[in-house]
């Protein structure tokens, strides 16, 4: 699978309105992955990275969510 593959899988699961994608619920999965050990290396940095930038999201989100209030 090339990664322009996988980008078209994120496209149509986050494209699918009937699939709930939560940041907490993936922010929390990913931080239950990055706890194994055996994830080392460039995939630790990268999935870091991605943990981040979703937390970043997420608080962005409830900020936008209390301004409204």
């Amino acid at each position: 699978m090339e990664p322009d593959d996988v980008i078209r899988q994120f496209e149509q699961l986050a494209l699918d309105e009937e699939t709930e994608l939560p940041i907490d619920d993936a922010i929390a999965g990913l931080a239950m992955l990055l706890a194994d050990p055996a994830i080392q290396g460039k995939e630790r940095v990268l999935l870091t990275e991605v943990g981040a930038t979703l937390y970043r999201l997420g608080l962005n989100e409830r900020v936008m969510k209390a301004l409204k209030l």
